[in-house]
């Protein structure tokens, strides 16, 4: 009995110090584009009943009753994290190939290693908010990091006059990016007049059960795990893409910070109780050594 007052200040101390590193990491990230922030749960490890004795009048122990008052929680501890896919505000910047979605939705990126010819799997996809896109020497549409953006029959991306044309030759290309529109759908289209042209659709997936994503990958970047089905499907008439903006990071800068300081006099109020519970705990501990 004498412990448990310690051992439920520094269960409550370990799940505060996960809570910070969630804060922290979602402050970290207020920058980044299509990041979706993180929140945590947590509960109680056990709920004790509190009982009072009730003497009877009659004096006799077999009318002793015990009347509940309440309970007593025992501590508690860091449930789980959970993803927070909510809407981050989008931002014009303009570039004709940053491309913000607005609604449910993520992009289906291919990574840069996997060739054209390797049968489908789903460990060479991941799927992201970012649209900070750019286009390579040979005019592909990739990432930031050179992965390539898949359209809606899982094909790269490549704006030009004929796509299916292998050859990078001078006809093929499109002289200005000024050019190229993208709708809302996600279809492409050359709009210079001399050249009409409407090339490939982006794709843009949703899944119906995403709290079985994982952002192992980092960078706002999310995955199936392996022999997990978060029943993925095309979502390109319910997603709106905006051309010219990118998605913010949904965390909400102020919020973060106020629970950081919140977590940080939490963090102190439990390190008092664990310091008068541990003298308490030494005193009891002297008191018995000297009445031995």
């Amino acid at each position: 009995m004498i412990t448990r007052g310690l051992e439920a200040a520094t269960k409550g101390m370990m799940s505060l110090l996960k809570q910070e590193d969630v804060n922290a990491n979602n402050l970290a990230n207020v920058n980044t584009v299509g990041f979706k922030k993180t929140n945590i749960t947590f509960k109680d490890l056990m709920q004790a009943d509190v009982e009072v004795k009730q003497v009877p009048v009659t004096n006799n122990p077999k009318d002793t009753q015990f009347i509940r008052v309440g309970s007593l929680s025992l501590g508690n501890s860091a449930d789980r994290t959970y993803i927070d896919y909510s809407q981050g505000g989008l931002i014009t910047t303009g570039n004709k190939l940053d491309i913000g979605i607005q609604g449910k939705g993520f992009f289906k990126i291919r990574h840069q290693n996997v060739p054209d010819n390797v049968p489908y799997d789903e460990s060479n996809y991941y799927y992201t908010r970012a649209g900070n896109f750019q286009m390579t020497d040979d005019y592909y549409l990739v990432t930031k990091e050179g992965d390539w953006v898949m359209d809606t029959q899982n094909r790269r991306i490549r704006i030009v006059l004929n796509p299916e044309d292998p050859n990078n030759n001078p006809n093929n290309r499109i002289d200005s990016l000024k050019d190229i529109n993208i709708g809302e759908n996600g279809v492409i289209q050359i709009t210079n007049p001399d050249t009409p042209r409407t090339l490939q659709q982006i794709q843009i997936v949703d899944f119906d059960h995403k709290e079985l994503l994982s952002a192992q990958l980092g960078e706002s970047k999310y995955v199936q795990q392996e022999g997990i089905d978060a029943g993925m499907r095309q979502s390109n008439q319910t997603a709106r893409l905006q051309q010219g903006m990118l998605e913010g990071s949904n965390t909400n800068t102020v919020y973060e910070m106020i629970n950081t300081i919140t977590v940080t006099r939490s963090y102190e109020a439990m390190a008092k109780v664990v310091r008068t519970q541990g003298d308490t705990v030494s005193r009891a501990i002297n008191l018995g050594v000297v009445n031995r």
